[in-house]
């Protein structure tokens, strides 16, 4: 028998809006992206009586259901539903949701000089950690007003870490630090362990949220960012999937990679191993000489040296010709690759892919939280920023649903603006972030490789 399911919105529950002084109910319905008719219909006293503050009203929470056409009766089944976190909560119907979030950056404020002008411009110039902890406590910031739309409230602690050790020891005696739903930072590694390994601090979650340098996963520890070995094993599956042993395959690695080129070489045998030279550079002549016009050229290198991936990947597009193909990969791609001096033509008309924490969208597609910075600040975030706001969102989404994190691993991976979700246990106690995108350039776009 054939069956047809149309596709419907339907009321799945509803949550209450205590109104605010200017609210009305066109600013209302934009909050939580439904019509006005919408909450007229749960509200249907207001069709004949002005909006008060401090009233309350019924949101209605919808669930979608999609179209499937054409499909047996006795062989449908239901997939297993991507749940949102936000939903989750949402069904919970919470009226009053109170958090208390502790945030640890390195801001160095007690260093700055703030009478002198020039002094505080110059700590702008560059990418350094001093802007990255602003940047990213901008997107903290931007988050939690999102959470206050909703009507959770949330008392945010903000600490100077000085990036001192002493000086983290000195704030966990705080004792806001001990009302804390959940901390995040400290940014450095070795900060981090230090202040997560304080036991009087074990039973609160600590978010480690920008590096992918391994850490100690303890109980209470959160790694957001996907470990760089789960990155390069991902990024190992894809290549021993996708790139036949008959081509002309290139492996370039420094001295600081050799157990990630034995793996590649024990994948692909008959490939020609470069050394850079000293100076960190290949030779032009060398490279021109192993590629070639016959065959592919797949050319992986694995290094985090400036001026090794600039060259090769200067040299390598000089390379391409309409009878030269050539493509480069990396199992592991560091913050090199940003910089402004790497032509990003260039690492499209390489096809460069790689595996990564974050997958930047293009322009023609701006989301809600993109479109409030614009308006603000009149440019688009920047990776830190978006990074703040991503890792906040999914980490207050889940204290929310359960104070255990440890239950929230049986939700599915999580997408918000550049990065995604899906954390496991780790055999010390904590929880360790899985996902991976795999992204290849195409002319000045990123595409992403769904790898299955």
């Amino acid at each position: 028998m054939i069956q047809t399911i149309f596709s419907q919105n339907f009321v799945s529950d509803t949550i209450y809006h205590k109104v605010e002084r200017k609210e009305t109910l066109f600013s209302i319905s934009k909050k939580y992206d439904i019509s006005v008719n919408d909450i007229l219909k749960l509200n249907p006293k207001l069709r004949d009586s002005r909006l008060k503050r401090r009233s309350t009203l019924l949101i209605p929470v919808f669930n979608f259901v999609r179209e499937i056409t054409s499909v047996e009766k006795d062989t449908l089944e239901s997939p297993k539903p991507s749940l949102r976190l936000d939903s989750v909560y949402l069904k919970k119907r919470y009226k009053d949701n109170h958090l208390n979030v502790s945030v640890l950056l390195p801001f160095r404020s007690s260093s700055i000089n703030y009478d002198s002008i020039k002094e505080v411009e110059s700590l702008f110039e560059d990418r350094n950690l001093y802007t990255i902890a602003l940047d990213f406590y901008a997107g903290v910031l931007f988050a939690i007003e999102d959470f206050k739309k909703i009507n959770i409230s949330v008392d945010l602690n903000v600490y100077d870490t000085e990036n001192s050790i002493n000086k983290i020891f000195e704030i966990s005696n705080d004792k806001n630090i001990y009302n804390s739903d959940v901390i995040i930072g400290p940014l450095i590694p070795k900060n981090f362990e230090a202040f997560s390994n304080i036991e009087l601090l074990e039973a609160i979650p600590k978010v480690f949220p920008l590096s992918s340098i391994p850490i100690k996963i303890i109980k209470g520890v959160v790694q957001s960012v996907t470990p760089r070995k789960l990155l390069r094993d991902k990024m190992l599956s894809y290549l021993d999937k996708n790139i036949d042993r008959e081509e002309n395959i290139v492996i370039i690695a420094d001295s600081l990679n050799h157990e990630i080129e034995n793996k590649l070489i024990n994948i692909f045998p008959n490939s020609i191993k470069i050394k850079p030279e000293f100076e960190g550079y290949i030779l032009p002549e060398l490279l021109d000489s192993l590629l070639v016009d016959s065959l592919p050229n797949k050319v992986i290198i694995e290094s985090e040296i400036f001026t090794l991936i600039s060259s090769v990947v200067s040299q390598l597009n000089s390379q391409i010709t309409s009878d030269r193909d050539v493509r480069l990969y990396t199992t592991y791609r560091g913050n090199q690759f940003d910089d402004p001096s790497i032509n990003i033509k260039d690492l499209g008309n390489l096809g460069f892919t790689y595996s990564t924490i974050s997958r930047k969208k293009n322009n023609d597609s701006i989301s809600k939280f993109e479109s409030r910075y614009i308006n603000l600040f009149g440019s688009f975030p920047n990776k830190d920023v978006i990074r703040g706001y991503d890792v906040t969102r999914d980490i207050l989404l889940r204290v929310l649903i359960d104070n255990n994190l440890n239950k929230t691993v049986k939700y599915d991976e999580q997408l918000y603006t550049e990065s995604k979700f899906l954390y496991k246990k780790d055999s010390l106690g904590g929880l360790y972030n899985s996902s991976i995108f795999i992204l290849k350039h195409n002319d000045y776009e990123l595409e992403e490789i769904i790898d299955q």
